[in-house]
């Protein structure tokens, strides 16, 4: 990952403070500790990117329009429509300009195309059909005229609705597009004219297929990268952290239309899933109520998910993160379609939601390790660096579920088939690993909020031991699965 500090503005102060038991930076640190104990260096998720801010991103256009305007022997307002139309793919519009020029320009909508008829003058508003003095006429390339006063409300309107880039000419079945330097002068006030900047300010940043603008309430930072794929990013001013392809939550293994479908069910089906959505369920072997309180699903002697018996699960698959399949369901009624289907969803959901609630348990379980080992630190029994690696592993630990947390939305909606079968067993696998970190980490916990002692050397040797072989579990996954 490649950030660039200096965009960072000398008056800031970081970002908002962390929420409450939130770990936002579990993903800082953690990396290079697994490479030095030998995992694979080869990390899936690394991504290459730049934070800027608005005025350096606008020296980056600049740049760019200047450049396309010399070539093309156009004007830069005429010029921004040729790059936001193609993304600001400038190679293509070099061979696209080189093969057919006007064509090029055409199909930006910026010149008409060679096969519309020109439009005879006329005194005439085409709007409001008011003769008016030909100096009070004002037209596009394509040549239809109308008079200033409605040029004037008709951007204004515009405007005021939020649009920047795509005002188009008046007339009926024509698409030309207005530049920037034709807008301006028609707006009336300052006011006006700067909320215009803005908006084509935003379109061109949101038409760059290297760019996209932090998600942050308010934040003025733009992410650069050379290639634009659905990879983590994190703004260095308000530490939002999303995919840089979709803008939404990081969501690895799954892909950007694929998690988009998945939040959209969970949410038109929210009310069928909220029976499931407690944190209690019934003890298997003697009925009483029981409530989970730590991110681990390994209760005293049953799985929380299955409520089967822990012993069953063995050691390196887990069958209760497999949905079996009914092979007749196709051959049955549509309403037992209709219930197999909803069964598929919840038993899909259900895990999707027991991941995000054993997150937000364990991040109680990592304030309370920061907050023993300041106490341990300011006591001197030992420095911060002696009993980082509890802090670490509460940190990793979180990394890897919160990619367990995504591998069931891709499981949903996977077709049937080797490859699924392939996917189900490394998810398994990491599955078990994570559900053994974090037993060690609860325990090391429990250990350090009843002793004064430190963790034995083969304690603390089993703890990154596990940590290790989780985080290759998350990586040979995203290794595998992850689209590239």
């Amino acid at each position: 990952m490649s950030v660039d500090m200096n965009s960072q503005d000398d008056d800031d102060d970081g970002g908002d403070d962390e929420e409450q038991g939130d770990i936002v930076d579990y993903y800082d640190g953690v990396a290079g500790d697994m490479e030095q104990q030998g995992a694979d260096s080869f990390d899936p998720e690394e991504y290459q990117f730049t934070c800027l801010t608005y005025s350096e991103i606008q020296k980056v256009l600049c740049k760019e329009v200047n450049s396309i305007a010399a070539i093309l022997k156009v004007l830069p307002a005429v010029a921004k429509l040729v790059l936001v139309h193609f993304h600001w793919q400038v190679s293509q519009i070099l061979d696209r300009y080189k093969s057919n020029s006007s064509q090029l320009l055409s199909e930006a909508q910026v010149q008409p195309s060679s096969t519309c008829r020109s439009t005879p003058q006329s005194l005439q508003c085409g709007v409001c059909l008011q003769l008016v003095r030909r100096d009070a006429l004002l037209a596009l390339p394509c040549q239809h005229s109308f008079c200033k006063t409605c040029w004037e409300q008709h951007c204004t309107v515009l405007v005021k609705d939020g649009m920047g880039v795509g005002i188009s000419c008046m007339a009926q079945d024509c698409s030309l597009q207005m530049p920037e330097d034709f807008v301006l002068p028609l707006l009336p006030g300052e006011e006006l004219k700067d909320k215009y900047r803005r908006y084509l300010f935003r379109d061109y940043v949101e038409s760059h297929f290297q760019l996209q603008l932090c998600p942050g309430a308010d934040c003025p930072i733009v992410i650069q990268v050379q290639e634009p794929r659905a990879r983590r990013v994190q703004c260095i001013r308000c530490n939002e952290v999303f995919c840089f392809k979709c803008r939404i939550m990081y969501h690895a293994p799954t892909d950007c239309p694929t998690i988009r479908r998945w939040l959209t069910k969970c949410a038109d089906d929210s009310e069928t899933a909220n029976y499931i959505s407690a944190h209690t369920k019934d003890c298997p072997k003697c009925n009483i109520c029981i409530e989970k309180n730590g991110g681990c699903n390994h209760m005293v002697n049953f799985c929380w998910m299955c409520l089967g018996d822990w012993k069953t699960h063995g050691s390196e698959y887990y069958e209760c993160s497999r949905y079996k399949e009914n092979p007749d369901i196709v051959n049955q009624s549509q309403q037992a379609q209709a219930r197999e289907a909803l069964k598929k969803y919840l038993f899909y959901f259900e895990r999707w939601e027991n991941h995000n609630k054993s997150l937000q348990l364990e991040a109680q379980t990592y304030q309370r390790i920061q907050e023993k080992i300041q106490e341990r630190v300011m006591n001197n029994l030992g420095t911060w660096i002696d009993w980082q690696y509890l802090q670490n592993a509460a940190k990793l630990l979180a990394k890897c579920r919160y990619t367990l947390q995504y591998t069931y939305p891709y499981a949903y909606y996977m077709e049937s088939g080797p490859r699924k079968k392939l996917f189900e067993y490394q998810q398994a696998q990491l599955e078990a690993e994570i559900e053994n970190l974090s037993w060690k980490v609860e325990r090391a916990d429990s250990y350090e909020r009843g002793s004064e002692g430190e963790l034995s050397a083969n304690d603390r040797g089993d703890l990154e031991n596990q940590m290790h072989i989780a985080e290759q579990r998350r990586r040979t996954l995203l290794k595998d699965f992850h689209d590239t």
